[in-house]
């Protein structure tokens, strides 16, 4: 049992999953918080809670030194399209439930699947092709994309597979030659700035109780950034980004449990082609080699 948890890919479909329950637990709190709070303010607020635990985590381990980087020219243009990124998302969390931002994100395994070959050299088995694609399927049934609804809002939803295999490739691109607490760091910094300008006519004086959730919710998000990075370091994008379907179940249970959604038959459908999906998917990671990573480092990898 040892020998198989010391694997990369296996290690990294548990970093993996314990990263999308934070996400499950910042999204839900968030969504919460959108309903009291202007979306400008609220990024402001949950961004300076990601970095003030980030920075506390690290301080307190002597990970400060882990920030210096050798690309920063990269982690500018990644922290640029990471804002992109987060405002779509925060957007589609406000105006849709968390199953479908779920479901859209999961869209984003094909797109690795796809890019992964051509960028990072990594091998897709036919099987692993076929899982994808069944899996994007259900990813289709349940959001149904209809071009009469087209709006900003729904554009943001479908945005976020692309705009998210961006971020976990290129973080994986990078993660060669820099640290997982650089990666996780700088992206929020631009996203700080903006967000710390915009709706400020419509800020509020939060409670007591709205500045501790965002404070739980912020830092739920900077804990799952961190396993994420940490997870398509130590593993195979191809193996382990089908796992992240998972999350979709999460979000469907609270959504339930919260805001009382209760899903049709086709998204029923959907959910279990995707569930086929991460089951083929995981056998395919259960007899293929590990992951080659010969620029694994023990300070900020295996020790998230």
């Amino acid at each position: 049992m040892t020998q198989y948890l010391n694997q990369p890919n296996v290690r990294a479909i548990l970093y993996l999953q314990m990263c999308l329950f934070s996400f499950l637990v910042g999204d839900s709190l968030l969504k919460l918080l959108l309903q009291t709070i202007p979306m400008g303010q609220l990024i402001f607020l949950r961004t300076i809670a990601s970095l003030s635990v980030l920075l506390i985590f690290m301080a307190a381990t002597g990970r400060l030194s882990l920030l210096k980087v050798t690309k920063p020219l990269h982690h500018g243009m990644r922290s640029l399209f990471f804002t992109f990124v987060s405002l779509g998302y925060y957007l589609a969390v406000k105006f849709f439930s968390l199953s479908a931002v779920a479901t859209a994100l999961a869209g984003a395994p094909i797109i690795i699947s796809a890019i992964s070959p051509i960028i990072l050299k990594e091998h897709a088995t036919r099987i692993q092709w076929v899982a994808t694609l069944i899996g994007f399927i259900g990813v289709c049934m349940v959001l149904k994309p209809d071009l009469s609804e087209i709006s900003w809002y729904y554009l943001a939803l479908l945005s976020l597979p692309f705009s998210y295999a961006t971020m976990i490739l290129w973080a994986k691109h990078l993660s060669k030659t820099e640290s997982d607490w650089a990666l996780n760091f700088y992206q929020f910094l631009p996203l700080l700035v903006l967000s710390a300008f915009w709706q400020q006519d419509q800020w509020i004086t939060p409670s007591v109780e709205q500045l501790e959730i965002t404070l739980v919710s912020g830092a739920a998000a900077s804990v799952g950034f961190m396993l994420l990075i940490a997870a398509f370091r130590i593993g195979k994008p191809v193996i382990i980004a089908p796992f992240e379907y998972s999350y979709i179940l999460m979000a469907l249970v609270a959504d339930i449990l919260f805001w009382h959604f209760f899903p049709d038959l086709w998204l029923w459908l959907g959910i279990g082609l995707i569930i086929t999906c991460g089951i083929i998917q995981g056998w395919q990671a259960r007899v293929a080699p590990p992951a080659i990573t010969p620029h694994l480092r023990p300070e900020d990898t295996h020790n998230p």
